[in-house]
């Protein structure tokens, strides 16, 4: 038995793997390669107070300010405290970033920021140097079951113990452990446009319902603003970055499309800059990002140039085509300060988590700051459990292959379709309710009698379905979730947040003012 199995090895998995003490036996498991996912491909940077002018306070005023009256203020209080503290570890401890001709860190600025507080490494690779650190310092700490993919956890009598996994070739394997953690990532491959890996399709969100937990505010989703599209498909992120950097959004004929629609025009919260730009695409036609006017554009942004150069665009010279994609779960599995879900030993970091940080629409660059502060948070809380397991003993191989009849599940681009068109960044009441009569949670009492390929779908599906449900519950527009019917923000919702699970549904009240404030 593994003393921890970590079902996701991004930086949330490998940060936590990074906390643990040395005689902890850990196993990471991965879909893809260790380092394929969401996290190496994170270009816009990681948020913290560093500049000797700024302070977390005013960190935690700029998260407040975009999250729309829904982050928990004590959690995002913790956030910045937690994360300057351990950015200013891990930079003397040798983290790679980009310096200034004195040495010092080179901070850039992104929207809805009050002053430059963004810590990049080689311009705009901030996430792959921050794997590359973290596989370093995990290399001969743990044990790595890569191309496996979690097919069912493993609970008793209200305790989880593990979970049943799946090589590439099928073959199936109980990996047991005192401690299960989903650092599964995101949702973002659920949709037809978006920015992620594939690997990133809400697999974490029914893991864990069908275990019991409880999942919350799943009805937020960041849409980034600019992906670039090529012949109607994405093709890769263009960073907040190039925005901050000077970059503008314009039309085919060149008129500036953010002037009229927010004072902070392209660094506008990414919720009004993401609708504003798709509006425009539906009503107008394309927007295109203009980075002509950036110096050096090469020197900073060298993945973007890269990119854009495989498909025949130079941002030195032409506009490029953007539109929104999915891009961040603000939801997830709902967890406590240190990644306790309701289901015991069971635990979420990261994004497949819902901490409460990011409210109804997350700040720019605080996703990888999320990931290291509660990583390293759920690591001192099971360092202090003590350590028993015996890696030798913990998986043991399956000779049980798929024996149910085959079920009914929507195709994999279908199911795409359909939740760009629903449930994604333009939304209405209508629209949602067929997708949830269409879509249902598929009932399915043993998982494991179905075929890898049937349980992959099935996780996909419930995942988009819990989604649809939750955001056909909200019964406003708040942040990243607009709806079309009811297009503003409503007094009842304030504060208010949607759970989902086994039990139904429940709607909980979420402290959303600083203590000191509340009269």
């Amino acid at each position: 038995m593994f003393d921890v199995c970590i079902i996701g090895g991004g930086v949330a998995g490998l940060m936590l793997a990074h906390s643990l003490p040395p005689e902890y036996t850990i196993a990471v498991v991965t879909k893809d390669a260790p380092d394929v996912g969401n996290s190496r491909m994170a270009q816009g940077g990681i948020a913290a107070s560093l500049d000797p002018s700024d302070t977390p306070a005013a960190h935690t005023n700029d998260t407040m300010n975009v999250a729309a009256d829904h982050a928990a203020f004590d959690r995002v209080d913790l956030l910045t405290r937690n994360g300057e503290a351990i950015m200013r570890r891990l930079l003397a401890d040798g983290l790679p970033h980009d310096t200034d001709h004195a040495g010092c860190p080179l901070l850039g600025m992104e929207g809805a920021h009050s002053t430059r507080r963004i810590l990049h490494a080689g311009g705009d690779q901030t996430g792959r140097g921050l794997m590359a650190y973290l596989m370093k310092k995990t290399r001969g700490r743990v044990i790595r079951f890569a191309h496996h993919q979690a097919l069912e956890l493993l609970v008793r009598e209200g305790r989880c113990y593990g979970a049943v996994v799946s090589d590439e070739n099928g073959h199936r394997k109980t990996i047991t452990a005192r401690h299960t953690v989903l650092a599964t990532g995101g949702i973002g491959a659920l949709y037809s446009h978006t920015s992620n890996s594939s690997v990133a399709e809400g697999t974490g969100l029914s893991l864990a319902y069908r275990a019991g937990a409880v999942l919350e505010d799943l009805e937020f989703v960041q849409f980034h603003p600019t992906i670039l599209m090529v012949d109607g498909a994405s093709r890769g992120l263009i960073s907040e970055a190039v925005r901050g950097e000077g970059a503008r959004l314009i039309d085919g004929n060149g008129t500036f499309i953010m002037e009229s629609i927010h004072p902070d025009g392209e660094l506008a919260p990414r919720d009004v800059v993401a609708r504003a730009i798709e509006r425009y695409w539906q009503e107008r036609g394309p927007v295109f990002l203009d980075a002509r006017g950036i110096a050096n554009f090469g020197m900073k942004f060298p993945s973007i140039l890269k990119n854009c150069r495989e498909h025949g665009l130079d941002p030195a010279v032409d506009p490029l085509p953007v539109r929104p994609g999915a891009h961040f779960h603000m939801g997830g599995v709902k967890t406590d300060d240190r990644g306790a879900t309701n289901v015991a030993n069971l635990y979420a970091i990261g994004e497949v988590a819902s901490t409460g940080v990011h409210g109804a629409n997350r700040l720019a660059s605080n996703s990888l700051l999320e990931a290291l502060v509660f990583a390293e948070r759920l690591g001192e809380f099971l360092a202090e459990q003590g350590c028993v397991g015996n890696p030798d003993s913990g998986f043991t191989l399956q000779t049980l292959k798929a024996t149910g009849s085959p079920v009914s599940l929507p195709a994999q681009e279908e199911l795409q379709h359909r939740m760009i068109q629903s449930v994604g960044i333009l939304r209405d009441k209508d629209a949602l309710a067929a997708f949830v009569a269409d879509v249902p949670v598929p009932q399915v009492d043993d998982l494991l009698c179905l075929s890898d390929e049937e349980i992959h779908a099935f996780h996909r599906t419930a995942a988009s379905s819990l989604m649809a449900t939750a955001a056909l519950l909200r019964n406003e527009s708040r942040g990243a979730h607009f709806r079309g019917d009811v297009p503003f923000p409503s007094p009842a919702w304030r504060g208010k947040t949607i759970d989902l699970s086994h039990e139904g549904v429940l709607f909980n009240t979420r402290e959303i003012h600083s203590k000191e404030t509340v009269q």
